[in-house]
């Protein structure tokens, strides 16, 4: 059998001391070791790149309980129960030759933490979670994340971005937070405690509550609620082994649609956070949920350069969109049965939601399409080379924004009627009221 523990950016070992590693610290001889508070992190940081789903070096996984105990190459269990010396998993982080030791191509792990594996196994390698088939980060105590910079040497690509109701406030996702900024480019508050990069934000429908997804590429992707009065975290909804790119509220607030890397779609009760359905249909990661405003329907896009829309009180597709040549990024419902989807194709299609019918292409390039939402009467599309406004019926293009080279990579939804806020590439905002845009705002804290 063959272990690929990676090695981290220097930035990961804050991430990883805060979820209780043992090291530096003297265990008590009699202490009773926690898989699911010290083993796990151990795992989850050094070897789920490369031994989780999506690259499982030598066919063994170890992202979850089940999935390390299993059999190896071998056809012997990685890990023998109050047995370490004849434990593979633990005889490769000790092994005297490098070729055979493990983290391959890096230094061994640090004698502490391999005390603590071993100490476990002889202890019977026991379980302590609710299910063995559970991955590692959804195992994982609740943390802290290291605190964002106070001051920022650089802009950051602007990954996420909101506006909340009637305030003019914009939310912005920056680097371990989420910066709070007005029109007038004047920054108001700062909302810690977040994944490295937050790829969506979105307020409850009350203006309560603030739910984010983020993530650190490879290494974890979680969905988090923040209080907005706060700015404190109010709960984890879930937790997975790679970045999640999008969660969104249903109109009515009652339901949470979190994307996942591997395909499949959850929908959460928004108050319990219990998962409720499962939307299966995707082959690779999902890019972004839409909710209909019924509250009924969703609809989801993907990598593997296709769009669905299901029941969302089910679980059932109802129609699928396979039209496109590259990933699908945004969707939008428009009137009627319409339905919108922009691609890294160039592409935006008209599609029939009611059988996945293509109708039309309003746009057909070469620039990748990055974002498209409905306002009122009419939708934007972003893309690598600007930003474009469309009559909804006609589709006749009303406003080209040129971006001056630059990319714009969201458009924020909101429900006022002359506000357009633009994220860009450069880490700018791009505010227009009604006809009038205003000076730039760059998010750099």
């Amino acid at each position: 059998m063959y272990f690929c523990f990676c090695r981290l950016p220097l930035a990961f070992v804050a991430l990883f001391t805060m979820w209780g590693s043992a090291r530096g610290e003297e265990l008590p001889a009699d202490q009773t070791i926690s898989f699911s508070s010290q083993v796990a992190p151990i795992l989850q940081t050094r070897c789920v790149a490369c031994h989780g789903e999506k690259l499982a070096e030598s066919d063994y996984r170890m992202d979850s309980f089940a999935a390390l105990v299993a059999n190896t190459s071998s056809d012997q269990p990685a890990v023998l129960a109050s047995d370490a010396k004849n434990s593979e998993l633990y005889q490769r982080l000790i092994h005297q030759d490098e070729d055979l030791r493990m983290p391959s191509e890096a230094a061994a792990l640090p004698e502490e933490e391999i005390e603590l594996i071993r100490r476990w196994i002889e202890q019977g390698a026991v379980f302590d979670g609710d299910s063995r088939d559970t991955l590692l980060t959804n195992l994982l105590p609740v943390h802290n994340h290291p605190a964002a910079p106070r001051k920022y040497r650089a802009s950051i690509p602007i990954s996420a971005l909101a506006v909340l109701g009637d305030e003019n406030r914009i939310y912005v996702g920056g680097y371990h937070e989420i910066t709070v900024w007005n029109t007038a480019g004047e920054l108001l508050s700062r909302i810690g405690n977040q994944g490295e990069r937050t790829y969506s934000i979105e307020p409850d429908p009350t203006g309560k509550w603030l739910l984010s997804a983020s993530g650190t590429p490879g290494i974890m992707g979680e969905v988090r609620i923040f209080d907005l009065a706060s700015g404190k975290m109010h709960a984890v909804v879930t937790r997975t082994d790679e970045v999640i790119l999008d969660a969104q509220y249903s109109p009515d607030g009652k339901r949470i649609a979190v994307a996942f890397p591997n395909g499949v779609v959850d929908i959460y009760n928004a108050e319990t956070l219990t998962k409720e359905v499962t939307l299966l249909g995707h082959s690779d990661q999902v890019t972004s949920v839409h909710w209909h405003t019924d509250s009924n329907r969703l609809g989801t896009t993907s990598r593997d350069n296709a769009a669905k829309i299901y029941d969302a009180n089910t679980g059932r597709s109802i129609s699928t969109f396979a039209g496109h040549s590259a990933c699908v990024n945004s969707l939008a419902f428009l009137d009627g049965n319409d339905v919108i989807t922009v691609s890294d194709d160039g592409k935006a299609i008209i599609w029939s939601a009611a059988d996945g019918r293509k109708n039309r292409e309003v746009i057909s390039g070469s620039m990748s399409l990055l974002d498209v939402a409905r306002f009122d009467r009419h939708y934007w599309i972003t893309s690598t080379q600007g930003a474009q406004q469309f009559e909804i019926g006609s589709h006749r293009r009303l406003v080209q924004l040129q971006s001056e080279g630059d990319w714009v990579t969201t458009v924020a939804k909101n429900k006022l009627p002359d506000l357009r806020i633009f994220g860009l590439h450069s880490g700018e905002l791009i505010v227009r009221q009604g006809e009038q845009e205003m000076p730039r705002i760059l998010t750099r804290p």
